[in-house]
């Protein structure tokens, strides 16, 4: 026994001591609290707040388990009766006074109940009927010295008593059936002098709130098609010139720089500077070879149309815009583009107002703003173009 003791303490290894026993738990929970601590940064780095998650559902849990105790115990109170020694009987004189509501008339009430039974359309062309007010049951004031003035030119001039106390007399001395005719009058009646008014209000005008005054409402642009007269055929080749345009100059373009190429084909039409018709605009000078207005219309290439999609979207804009439903107020009066990959001279004698793609729009600084020319378009088109011109 002591040899195998000798040999065992020989030969096999000895166990850890307690401090690395205390070391080897330490290094293990500090790994722990690493791991944790980074999985929760990056739960928080990702938006996922997972401790205000977890107090926000044990809060949720405890009021719901609180509402279901209370809830159990007001069933359990609800069936357990009420012993004798505490019912009491609540004497009438210590009951809260009701305060007494106000009594409708009953005319009123028969008249409401009435409705029901008309036919809607006469019940809403029946004009209202005045409320007598308690300023329409004052007394009224003799009238005299306003017929005097009325019969005799010499008297002395008599203060005109304003209009609200003549509608009160008048109303103070109608009885209540001649009430609706009084609310009906109108007034020419009052100017006529109706008798069934006192005489000073056929004098004097009935005051208007200048905010209650209709206002016209402003007349909407005129469409370029109907400021040039087009109809039918004329119309027709048109939008047919306006298209070609579109589709050969810009049918790669964004959408609204293929509606500022149209705006700027009528705007020179409108601008005096040249021909007046959108067709002679795109082929000015189309006989001229690389020295027309409109590089497709004279640089010799077939016109074959092959994009339909193209074609369609190009026509839809020549019509819209001829119908003045399309106007860019980016582009205004502009009456010149030119391409990123051209530099021409006649630049430097212009402003550059916007850019569309490839295409950048220009108009001349001898010819102005444009502001005397036409605008199309919506309302807040034409509000903003007018408000930069104004500039």
């Amino acid at each position: 026994m002591l040899a195998r003791d000798i040999y065992r303490d020989l030969y096999e290894e000895p166990g850890p001591t307690f401090e690395e026993k205390l070391f080897l738990v330490g290094k293990r929970v500090g790994v722990g609290l690493a791991v944790c601590a980074l999985g929760l940064g990056v739960l928080d780095f990702a938006g996922i707040h997972s401790i205000p998650g977890m107090s926000n559902v044990l809060q949720r849990s405890q009021t719901r388990l609180a509402s279901l105790t209370q809830m159990r115990k007001g069933a359990a109170d609800s069936t357990r009766p009420i012993p004798e020694e505490v019912r009491v009987a609540i004497p009438k004189s210590a009951a809260r006074p009701v305060a007494a509501r106000p009594v409708q008339h009953s005319a009123v009430i028969d008249e409401l109940a009435a409705t029901r039974s008309k036919d809607a359309l006469t019940l809403a062309m029946t004009p209202p009927r005045i409320a007598r007010s308690t300023a329409m049951l004052q007394p009224a004031v003799d009238p005299q010295p306003v017929v005097a003035a009325r019969t005799s030119p010499a008297a002395a001039p008599v203060d005109v008593p304003e209009l609200s106390e003549v509608a009160a007399k008048s109303h103070a001395s109608v009885p209540p059936e001649q009430e609706l005719k009084l609310a009906s009058v109108t007034p020419t009646e009052i100017a006529s002098g109706s008798p069934t008014l006192a005489p000073a209000v056929a004098n004097k005008p009935i005051p208007i709130l200048l905010s209650e005054v209709p206002l016209p409402r402003a007349a909407p642009p005129i469409p370029p098609a109907v400021r040039l007269g087009l109809k039918d055929k004329e119309y027709a080749r048109a939008q047919r010139c306006l298209a070609n345009a579109i589709y050969f100059e810009s049918r790669s373009e964004p959408i609204r720089g293929q509606m500022a190429v149209a705006q700027v084909v009528l705007n020179r039409v409108f601008s005096g500077f040249y021909p007046n018709d959108i067709c002679g605009v795109v082929y000015q000078n189309a006989n001229r070879h690389l020295a027309c207005q409109f590089t497709f219309a004279c640089d010799g290439k077939s016109k074959l149309i092959s994009e339909r999609g193209h074609w369609a979207v190009a026509n839809r804009i020549a019509r819209q815009t001829l119908d003045g439903q399309i106007y860019v107020p980016e582009v205004g009066k502009s009456t010149h583009y030119h391409a990123s990959y051209v530099h021409p001279n006649w630049v430097r004698e212009m402003k550059k107002l916007v850019r569309f793609g490839v295409h950048s729009f220009y108009r001349p600084y001898a010819w102005g703003n444009g502001s005397e020319e036409p605008v199309w378009g919506t309302g807040a088109a034409v509000a903003r173009v007018q408000k930069t011109a104004a500039r």
